[in-house]
């Protein structure tokens, strides 16, 4: 008897489990037997619930740990009915990943993500905690930063690996016309408002902590 081609079989679905190849297998299910995947808006991991859209930290098949974006949810049976859930993360990239001139560097934080269009499924107990991607204003008033919570100000190109719009093109300050870094200390003038990193006003960090008002070299 031939066999049909448009039904997957167990073994093969089995076997693509096993090697963790969950692209190809959905992508496989998708085209023959759809009724097999069951898509969701949430999931319960190690007692946390994750939902669509939800930025995450996630152990990827390296075992390092990353950020992404939770954009989808699959489940489909193996060969004992159990479901094995299978999540697509849309990865953020670092500081460290930047193809960047070095005199920029200085001015990406270690807690900046660079959102991507690159794609990848994994197992679901990849996941390991929600995490909170904020905007640049909105994590500069931040009173305490938490280990889980993050910035971005652009995007990344992964064809030249520099940030999208250019660090050129960000709002800058200070007398050097650079882009502000939470990461360095600053002193806010008085009179102009405007943001100086403390070695470009020469002024040392227990001296700044010192001035209650002041006046930058524009305004005095």
């Amino acid at each position: 008897m031939k066999e049909d081609n448009s039904i997957l079989s167990q073994k093969k679905i089995d076997e693509l489990i096993k090697e963790q190849k969950y692209s190809t297998l959905i992508q496989l299910i998708s085209k023959k037997e759809p009724c097999k995947l069951k898509q969701y808006n949430s999931i319960k991991i190690k007692n946390q619930i994750f939902r669509l859209k939800q930025d995450v930290a996630v152990c990827a098949n390296n075992n390092d740990v990353y950020s992404g974006k939770l954009i989808k949810i699959y489940s489909f049976k193996d060969q004992n009915e159990q479901h094995v859930p299978v999540i697509q993360i849309q990865w953020y990239y670092t500081k460290q990943d930047l193809n960047l001139d070095k005199k920029f560097m200085k001015y990406i934080s270690i807690k900046e993500l660079f959102f991507s269009t690159h794609v990848e499924f994994l197992a679901a107990n990849k996941l390991q905690s929600p995490i909170e991607v904020m905007s640049f204003d909105q994590y500069t008033q931040l009173e305490y930063v938490e280990e889980t919570k993050f910035f971005s100000r652009a995007a990344i190109d992964l064809k030249t690996m520099e940030p999208m719009p250019k660090v050129t093109e960000w709002p800058k300050s200070c007398v050097c016309r650079m882009p502000q870094n939470p990461d360095i200390q600053m002193i806010q003038c008085e009179t102009c408002g405007e943001w100086f990193h403390l070695d470009c006003v020469n002024i040392k960090s227990e001296e700044a902590e010192q001035i209650e008002n002041y006046k930058c070299p524009g305004c005095q």
